[in-house]
């Protein structure tokens, strides 16, 4: 067996009146892109959604959603680096040399 690490990315979303929302995701866009549709899904401000994902101005949507409510509304996007065991498939031995 090798070991290899594959990075992950966890977003962490709740506002104290439903379960907290975590999803894991393979890539910073894609969290920071869902942090991005969990804050417009509970904004009634800020309904379109740029083509590209902007982190600096979802930070800024999250913090003011955030700030409606600070005592019980939270959100996180932590990054991740995760050790993982890979099989060795197909691998034959090398033969040492006589």
């Amino acid at each position: 067996m090798t070991y290899d690490a594959v990075s992950a990315y966890t977003v962490l979303f709740g506002d104290g009146e439903s379960p907290a929302t975590v999803s894991v995701h393979g890539s910073a866009e894609e969290a920071w892109s869902a942090l991005d549709v969990l804050v417009r899904g509970r904004s009634r401000r800020w309904r379109a959604r740029a083509v590209t994902v902007d982190e600096d101005r979802v930070t800024e949507l999250a913090e003011s959603w955030r700030r409606g409510d600070p005592e019980r509304r939270y959100w996180q996007v932590a990054p991740h680096r995760l050790r993982v065991t890979v099989p060795a498939i197909g691998a034959r031995p090398v033969p040492r040399p006589a």
